[in-house]
């Protein structure tokens, strides 16, 4: 035993054709230690990380093209800590991903909330609002709520009533986000809109789709 009684889940990484070497292995260590702490998804326990071994530059290549496999199966597996975050500010903007995902709100109850989805990610920004006390009723994304209180995403707004953003925070969609903000089970892809009204995130969403030409069945 290792001591770490505290792991819940494990991830085991191999090659397909068994040929990683004890070079390759620290290198893959070194490299993905190294993008897990730029990624800030997850407290690492390693306090340090193994030096990059000197490795010939076939080899590295090869191991670049195994990290950027492993950064495509590992979210689908539900393993996110090597994830890099999307930005949302000026960036964000600029880029041509940014470029296309307008900020969409919902201010029900009191709460302002401001979002983005950027690389198919549904994110909250930092500075929005969530009711504190939720209905009798609500079922659904509690247990997130708690976890983003006890992560520190959350925190005492100035309106004793609400919580606020205290980072930008992605969720896995927007029903997740729009439940933790209003407190009680939501539609999400109907009660976000966009700034000017005009359009529901389902809306927005079915309109960038026919832009580029995805014809929907009923659509």
């Amino acid at each position: 035993m290792n001591g770490y009684d505290f792991w819940t889940r494990t991830v085991v990484i191999t090659s397909k054709d068994e040929n990683l070497t004890k070079a390759h292995v620290r290198c893959l260590e070194s490299r993905l230690l190294q993008i897990a702490a730029q990624a800030n998804r997850a407290v690492l326990a390693n306090g340090t990380a193994p030096p990059l071994p000197s490795l010939p530059e076939p080899d590295v290549a090869d191991m670049e093209y195994f990290l950027g496999q492993l950064r495509l199966v590992l979210p689908v597996l539900g393993f996110n800590f090597i994830q890099s975050r999307p930005e949302t500010g000026i960036e964000a903007s600029t880029a041509p991903h940014g470029a296309s995902s307008p900020v969409i709100v919902m201010n029900p109850v009191g709460t302002i909330a401001r979002a983005k989805e950027i690389d198919s990610q549904f994110i909250v920004l930092k500075g929005s609002t969530a009711r504190k006390k939720g209905t009798p009723s609500w079922t659904s994304y509690k247990l997130l709520r708690d976890q983003l209180i006890e992560d520190g995403k959350l925190a005492d707004d100035v309106n004793p009533s609400l919580f606020v953003f205290t980072e930008d925070t992605e969720f896995n969609s927007p029903s997740a986000a729009a439940a933790v903000v209003v407190g009680t089970n939501q539609r999400g892809p109907l009660v976000w809109r966009t700034q000017d009204g005009v359009m529901t995130y389902r809306d927005w969403q079915l309109a960038k789709l026919k832009q580029a030409g995805v014809k929907l069945p009923g659509v």
